[in-house]
């Protein structure tokens, strides 16, 4: 084996330290999976933030969504807005707050389209649920 290829089994094999395989990641096999200009050092594999579905996420306990539309914007902006949503059995949202709890910005203008989507989105049926439900959305505008 030629120095070259001694020194990369010897980097990968740092980081795997205490364990019987030289791969790290989900699927097994020889070798890091990740995306090429990704850290090693990185805990996050795969492509995206990381961030929930493009950098919307919602809790609605229980339910599953059909559309999460995302925010129209063209905005030098950036922070999460939480949205409270009431979301009714038909799983359409007929309320939205914008600001709550767990947001890190109160522009209004970020506000504004973080409510405009968040009244949009559909989430499943579920003629059991009460007649209104709480949940939120939360929308992380990121500066591209």
């Amino acid at each position: 084996m030629n120095i070259m290829n001694r020194t990369k089994k010897a980097l990968a094999d740092s980081k795997n330290a205490g364990t019987k395989t030289t791969g790290e990641g989900e699927t097994g096999g020889e070798g890091n999976q990740g995306v090429q200009s990704g850290s090693v050092d990185s805990k996050t594999r795969g492509e995206g933030s990381g961030l929930g579905d493009k950098g919307i996420s919602y809790d609605l306990q229980g339910r599953g969504f059909q559309s999460l539309p995302p925010p129209k914007y063209d905005y030098q902006g950036e922070g999460r807005v939480v949205v409270e949503v009431s979301v009714d059995r038909a799983g359409k949202v007929i309320q939205a707050v914008p600001g709550t709890k767990g947001s890190t910005t109160l522009d209004e203008y970020l506000l504004k389209v973080a409510k405009e989507a968040a009244l949009k989105a559909r989430f499943d049926p579920k003629p059991d649920a009460p007649l209104v439900q709480k949940g939120t959305i939360t929308y992380n505008f990121i500066l591209k």
